[in-house]
């Protein structure tokens, strides 16, 4: 058998369980000068055996028992083995299988890894880390000019999701959204001034990060986390009216919900009905899903910052008083945000895309449940990645839009993220 090993040479192979091959074999060549001091005053010191594991063949895991001669240096004294540029002697390895172990930690769990190659599962684990190190040295992913901050939960704890907006791709992808780890992220982007927007829910210590790092960017929250505390006040009135009902009535406005949190407009016919049966025998429900529309109607409207400023007032004060209290979450919010909620309306900013992007990561998740969250964001980042790249003109420009997975080795391209697929591509 020929291991294709050239500072190997093998002496005889063991068939071991039908499973099996262990490999006697010896260092091809033999020192000529000391590693350390280039002296050429050598002598034999003794031999020693280790057991080193290649990639499987025939089906079978390789063992390859490795006798290398022991040398010490009469000039410096240093003791050492004979070189093998074939050995990994950190991980007790071939280079090709800590290779393998590479290309398929992030795809194969490690345990399926370990038992197929024969190696502990903590030297696969240990071999992926030091792997996804390597490749966090090359992932640099261009500044956005409209930036995205949203949350994923993954692994039991809400992780931190960036996207560009401008160009529909995840840039990072972070263990935790506390304001530090915030930071932390924004500054690996190499020039911050290129970010002119950010847009954002309403979560405080994402305003205080950027306010932190990117002061000059223009804060804007999504629209869509505004609009839905319209909602969950309807919501809260949907459940408070559970106590003057049936149990039979309960459940039927439970199925029914969906209507009440959807826009008139969107409803059919049949739709329509069913709504109007429960807002004519229930006011509390009619007046909750009015207020609800005349509020998305502010912010589906063509109205600027002035204009949209006003309408909310006027809104808020023509709100019926027994239903204030559903709303005062909503109230509460845009008091505390007012800047930058209305700063939608001077640039008509969502980050409606990023939900996508935190569909895209969940798939992921679900293909290799277990996973740790380092692992997770390799397999989003690097592995299953496919990226948006533009190559840079001869001028300081770019030009067309090219994409290609993995990372781009060439300083001639500009990375701008992760591309999410669409459903069909997925």
């Amino acid at each position: 058998m020929h291991l294709n090993l050239p500072s190997i040479t093998v002496s005889r192979i063991e068939e071991k369980h039908d499973q099996d091959y262990h490999v006697y074999a010896i260092p091809s060549s033999e020192p000529q000068c000391c590693f350390d001091c280039i002296s050429v005053a050598l002598y034999r010191h003794g031999t020693k055996t280790s057991l080193y594991m290649d990639t499987p063949m025939h089906g079978r895991r390789v063992g390859i028992l490795l006798e290398r001669k022991r040398y010490k240096c009469r000039s410096c004294g240093i003791t050492f083995l004979q070189r093998c540029d074939d050995i990994n002697d950190k991980h007790r390895a071939t280079n090709r299988l800590v290779s393998y172990v590479e290309n398929n930690g992030l795809i194969k769990t490690f345990t399926s890894i370990a038992d197929e190659i024969g190696i502990a599962e903590s030297t696969v684990r240990n071999i992926v880390s030091i792997f996804i190190g390597r490749l966090e040295k090359n992932y640099r992913f261009e500044p956005p000019v409209i930036l995205g901050i949203d949350e994923v939960h993954l692994n039991r704890q809400m992780r931190l999701v960036l996207t560009n907006i401008g160009e529909n791709t995840i840039v990072d992808l972070v263990g935790s959204r506390k304001k530090q780890f915030v930071i932390s992220a924004l500054y690996r982007f190499k020039t911050l001034k290129q970010i002119k927007f950010v847009t954002m829910d309403m979560w405080r210590p994402y305003r205080d990060a950027v306010t932190a790092v990117l002061p000059h960017a223009v804060i804007v929250i999504d629209k869509f986390h505004v609009v839905k505390m319209a909602n969950e006040a309807v919501e809260k009135g949907r459940k408070d009216l559970r106590g003057q009902m049936t149990s039979g009535e309960v459940k039927l406005l439970k199925k029914d919900r969906f209507l009440m949190l959807r826009r008139r407009r969107d409803l059919d016919t049949s739709q329509e009905f069913l709504l109007s049966g429960w807002t004519e025998n229930y006011p509390l429900l009619h007046d909750l899903y009015q207020a609800k529309e005349q509020f998305y109607d502010i912010w589906d409207s063509n109205l600027n910052r002035k204009e949209a400023e006003i309408a909310y007032l006027y809104w808020k004060d023509n709100v019926p008083s027994d239903i204030c209290g559903y709303f005062s979450d909503l109230d509460r919010a845009i008091t505390n945000w007012h800047t930058e909620v209305f700063n939608y309306f001077d640039h008509r900013i969502t980050n409606a895309y990023t939900e996508s992007a935190n569909n895209h990561i969940k798939s992921i998740a679900r293909q290799g449940r277990g996973y740790s969250f380092d692992v997770l964001r390799a397999r989003t980042l690097f592995t299953n990645a496919k990226h948006k790249v533009k190559r840079k003109s001869f001028k300081a420009g770019v030009r067309e839009d090219t994409a290609c997975y993995g990372l781009p080795n060439s300083e001639e391209f500009l990375n701008f993220g992760v591309i999410i697929p669409h459903d069909h591509e997925k």
